[in-house]
């Protein structure tokens, strides 16, 4: 009997000692989850912290143009023959932000039909012109770092 006792005390010390363990490992668990949600939450608010960086860098690289353009109004409502020359001057300004965003037009005219670069919109046959030559195009595409964002329209000569 005094075996008994001697090994339920062993018992109850070895189930104190894993519900102990037991109890740590669960506060362990819930810091850690704790940490992870805070984690998360710092991320998110990093995230949208550097969309709104870069939506207010490209509202800065835009305003100007839209103050060249407000101008342009501006003397094109005074019957300036400078006009002309502003709307060139708006047009340079917007290819130089497109430039540095690393959009550029998708040459069309004079150049092969490429489907991975173009969509046909129609046909028109010109003699003088070689089969799946662009002869126009109906909507400039645009390419961003190489890649197609949007494919231009176009018509091209054939059947």
């Amino acid at each position: 009997m005094a075996d008994e006792v001697i090994k339920n005390e062993e018992i109850e010390k070895d189930l104190a000692a894993a519900k102990a363990q037991a109890e740590e490992y669960l506060a362990g668990w819930k810091r850690a989850k704790a940490d992870l949600i805070n984690f998360q939450k710092e991320q998110e608010k990093k995230q949208r912290d550097i969309i709104e960086f870069a939506s207010a860098s490209f509202i800065l690289e835009i305003l100007p143009i839209y103050e060249s353009l407000k101008q342009a109004l501006l003397h094109a409502d005074k019957g300036s023959q400078d006009m002309a020359t502003g709307i060139r001057q708006i047009k340079k300004q917007f290819d130089d932000l497109l430039k540095r965003l690393g959009i550029e037009e998708i040459k069309t005219i004079g150049e092969k039909f490429n489907p991975d670069f173009h969509e046909a919109v129609g046909k028109r046959k010109e003699e003088d012109k070689e089969e799946g030559i662009i002869l126009e195009e109906v909507k400039t595409g645009f390419l961003i770092n190489g890649k197609v964002l949007e494919a231009a329209k176009v018509v091209v000569n054939g059947n």
